[in-house]
């Protein structure tokens, strides 16, 4: 427990670092609200147990069904493209400042014309495409261009939709976006206090009508109020989304009082309990709406290791795998305890150097594949390990792969610089074998390595811890 009590003290110490004066003015929880809001969390599991259903590991927890859109996006095929980056609402949970129009983009990458981002879409497989602003309807000349272009390209096998506040939205806009083949359209319904009146313009228009908000604590009545009108009007989706602290949100959420959690970023301890409590309102009422709950727990892991993948694959090398997290795994023998020579002796009987295996130009490595790996004898040599994440920019990047989008759009692709080789012992051999495997070992909080492993080998499961 050493090791994992470690980890979330680093990440306690990254938070801090983040707020800087401000953070110790944050309402974290005591030992004993950590231990309420965990018993709350778990007669609330128990009771939609049996009913709900759950994607990606437990981490995405559902009540009938999730839209296509986030099936696709919980398997790593979908992109976000922002239009414009640029917003007509405040309101008081956004995490970033939305004030001035910019060029579409996504991962960094800007796009100014619709041919080239579809040219990045078939690049990289996607098949689902997000439309989000800001406000898409502010550019809806944009926004309509790259849609109807989208369509046109690709027809069904990509699946489209568009993120809007509806404030703006009228029976036109509505029309020429269902006529381009917009598949699904969501609301945020926070920005209009839960009024409903222009998502009815999408009704019976566009296939899926979503609803896609943040689980708002102080709202939990509205939000009951809110589930069974959507169930009556017919409303395909609700997708609730766990609140998180910004440094832009930060005066905003601060003065509601809200409890804070530690994590990779700061949550909102409430925010997540009010969610399942609606996934478990639905089932109580015996409504048909179909809600899912979308955590930062989940966010953070699956849609990052998501992209990972896809911009890994044009960088890996034959002696290097990507693992299940998106990550660039390369292993390595030294020659600790077994002379190089030695152990290029026992690869030789399984495959040509090449074919799994290398040993490293100037002699003093060996790198090779899991499972050249798992069929050596290699005594008490340790083996090491070390992952790195690929990276895109839109500038020439050194060692970087250059991928042409189109005759003038170029993106690079590179593997960041790693935070070192993990040695493995013998005596932890077997159980980092299994990692690679896709197992939790027993041991794998007795020590950092291990640890540090599991954080990279294996997929985020269930729900986040309270700390």
């Amino acid at each position: 427990m050493k090791a994992l009590i470690n980890y979330q003290n680093n990440q306690i110490a990254a938070n801090r670092k983040e707020y800087g004066i401000y953070y110790d003015q944050l309402k974290k929880p005591s030992y004993y609200r950590l231990l309420e809001a965990d018993e709350e969390r778990s007669r609330l599991i128990s009771e939609i147990e049996g009913k709900a259903g759950y994607l990606c590991n437990g981490t995405k927890p559902f009540a009938h069904a999730v839209s296509p859109g986030c099936r696709l996006c919980g398997e790593g095929h979908w992109s976000c493209l922002f239009v414009n980056n640029r917003c007509n609402c405040r309101c008081f949970y956004c995490p970033t400042s939305q004030v001035d129009t910019s060029i579409p983009e996504t991962q960094g990458i800007t796009f100014d014309k619709p041919e080239n981002y579809i040219e990045y879409i078939k690049r990289f497989g996607f098949k689902g495409i997000g439309l989000s602003g800001g406000e898409p309807l502010l550019t809806f000349g944009t926004t309509l261009d790259f849609l109807s272009k989208i369509k046109k390209e690709f027809g069904d096998s990509v699946y489209v939709w568009m993120y809007t506040n509806g404030t703006l939205l009228d029976e036109e806009k509505t029309r020429k976006l269902a006529e381009a083949g917009l598949d699904e359209i969501r609301f945020d319904l926070t920005a209009t206090e839960y009024n409903t009146k222009n998502l009815k313009l999408a009704l019976g228009k566009i296939p899926n009508v979503t609803v896609e908000i943040p689980a708002i604590p102080e709202d939990i009545a509205q939000l009951k109020n809110m589930v069974i009108e959507l169930d009556n009007l017919g409303v395909n989706f609700l997708n609730l989304h766990q609140m998180r602290l910004t440094p832009y949100n930060f005066k905003n959420l601060f003065n509601r009082n809200y409890t804070f959690l530690h994590g990779q970023k700061i949550t909102v301890l409430e925010s997540e309990l009010t969610a399942l409590e609606i996934i478990n309102f639905v089932f109580q009422q015996g409504l048909r709406l179909a809600v899912n709950y979308c955590s930062f727990h989940y966010k953070s892991h699956y849609q990052k290791s998501a992209f990972r993948k896809k911009a890994a694959a044009f960088v890996f090398n034959e002696q290097e795998e990507i693992n299940q997290n998106g990550f660039i795994r390369n292993l390595s023998l030294q020659g600790i305890s077994m002379p190089l020579k030695t152990l290029g002796n026992q690869l030789i009987q399984l495959s040509p150097e090449g074919n799994g295996w290398r040993i490293s130009q100037d002699q003093k490595q060996i790198s090779l594949t899991k499972n050249s790996l798992l069929q050596m004898q290699l005594g008490e040599e340790p083996v090491f390990v070390d992952y790195k994440a690929a990276i895109i920019n839109e500038k020439p990047l050194e060692d970087g792969t250059e991928i042409a989008i189109s005759g003038l759009k170029h993106i690079f692709v590179v593997k960041e610089t790693g935070s070192g080789s993990i040695q493995i012992e013998t005596k932890e051999r077997d159980s980092f074998c299994e990692m690679m495997e896709g197992r939790l070992p027993d041991n794998a909080m007795d020590s950092e390595e291990l640890f540090n492993v599991s954080k990279k080998e294996l997929p985020a499961t269930g729900f986040a811890e309270y700390f």
